[in-house]
C-alpha cells in the first residue's frame, strides 16, 4: 500500500500544481487558457517520514469553445507554458502530515498572432494539515481529510493581462478529501481524492471562481517496482469577477482522462503521466487545453532510520 500511495502522491502533486496555478490563466476573453482544475489531495505520511518531489509539466492550447462546441478562433492564435513544481510533506503523527508546495512559471505565454506575450516567476505558497480520520489494514479503507492556504509569492503589477500573469495574486483557502480501497490480493488499488479552492479578490480587483476537483484512480502493478494508472478527473471552475462583474467568459468543466506511469528505484520514485481532456464545457467563448504532460522525481526516506 504504502509504494501505491507514493505512486498516486506523484501524479497528484504534479497534476494539481500545475492545474490549480494555471487557472490563473483564466479571465477576460480568454477565461479557459489553461486546465480548469487539478487535485494534490493525499493520504497521511508515516511518522517522521519526509517526502521531497519535483516536477515539470508542459501545456498547449489553440482551439476555441463556446459551451461543448468548438468555435472560430479569437484574439489568442496559441498559448503554452512550461512549469516547474515543488513539493515537501512531513509526517508529524500516524496520522498528522503537515505540506508545502510552491511553483515557477518558466514562461506563461500568449500568441497574438501578430505579437506574443509572456511572464515568468513563482506563483504560489500552499501550506496545508491533512488528518486521518479512518484506518483499516485489514478492510484496506483509509479516509484522509485536510484544510491549507495558499499565499502569493509573486505580486507582479498588471503589465500584461492577468491571465498571463504567473500568480493569482490572491490569497485563498484549500479543502482536501482522499479516499483508499485496496484489494491486496490482485495488486489493485481505487482511490477517490477530492479538493476544493476559494480564493479572496486580489490588489488588481480581480476575483477568481472558487473550484472543485475530483479524482478517481486505478491503480495495478505492471510487476516489482512499476505501477500502471488511469486516472479519470473531473475539473469545475466558476466564472471569474473583476470590480466586481462577472466575467461571462470564464469558467467551466471539463473531464480528462490520464493514463500514468510510475517506477521505484531504492528511495526514488520516477513518474510520468499525459492528460486529455475528453470532454469540455467552458462558459462564453473560450481559448482551452488541449494536452498536457509532466515528468516527476520524487525522494522519501523515514529519518529514524
Amino acid at each position: 500500500m504504502m509504494k501505491i500511495s507514493v505512486f498516486i502522491t506523484i501524479i497528484f502533486l504534479c497534476g494539481y500544481s500545475l492545474y490549480s496555478q494555471c487557472g490563473c490563466m483564466g479571465g477576460a476573453a480568454v477565461g479557459g487558457l489553461t486546465p480548469l482544475g487539478g487535485s494534490a489531495n493525499l493520504g497521511v505520511l508515516k511518522e517522521n517520514n519526509l517526502r521531497t518531489s519535483v516536477f515539470f509539466m508542459n501545456g498547449y492550447g489553440n482551439k476555441y469553445y463556446s459551451g461543448d462546441i468548438i468555435t472560430e478562433p479569437g484574439l489568442v492564435k496559441e498559448y503554452k507554458f512550461n512549469y516547474i513544481g515543488f513539493n515537501t510533506g512531513y509526517g508529524l503523527t500516524e496520522d498528522l502530515t503537515l505540506e508545502l508546495e510552491s511553483g515557477y512559471f518558466l514562461q506563461k505565454m500568449q500568441d497574438y498572432y501578430y505579437y506574443k506575450l509572456e511572464s515568468s516567476g513563482f506563483s504560489h505558497l500552499n501550506t496545508s494539515v491533512k488528518y486521518n480520520l479512518y484506518n483499516s489494514r485489514v478492510k484496506e479503507l483509509e479516509y484522509t481529510a485536510g484544510i491549507g492556504a495558499r499565499v502569493p509569492v509573486n505580486f507582479s503589477e498588471a503589465n500584461v493581462p492577468q491571465n498571463i500573469l504567473p500568480s493569482t495574486g490572491a490569497y485563498g483557502i484549500l479543502f482536501h478529501s482522499f479516499l483508499h480501497k485496496g484489494f491486496k490480493n490482485e495488486g489493485l488499488h481505487l482511490f477517490l481524492i477530492n479538493r476544493a479552492e476559494i480564493n479572496a479578490i486580489n490588489k488588481h480587483d480581480y476575483l477568481y471562481g472558487y473550484s472543485i476537483f475530483s479524482s478517481f484512480y486505478i491503480s495495478k502493478s505492471i510487476f516489482n517496482n512499476l505501477v500502471g494508472i488511469l486516472e479519470l478527473r473531473n475539473e469545475y471552475r466558476g466564472k471569474d469577477r473583476y470590480n466586481g462583474s462577472i466575467i461571462e467568459d470564464s469558467g467551466g468543466l471539463v473531464f480528462v482522462a490520464s493514463p500514468q506511469l510510475s517506477y521505484k528505484i531504492d528511495n526514488f520514485y520516477i513518474s510520468c503521466n499525459y492528460d486529455y481532456p475528453f470532454y469540455k464545457y467552458y462558459n462564453g467563448k473560450q481559448l482551452t487545453n488541449s494536452y498536457s504532460f509532466g515528468i516527476m522525481l520524487t525522494w522519501q526516506i523515514n529519518l529514524d532510520s
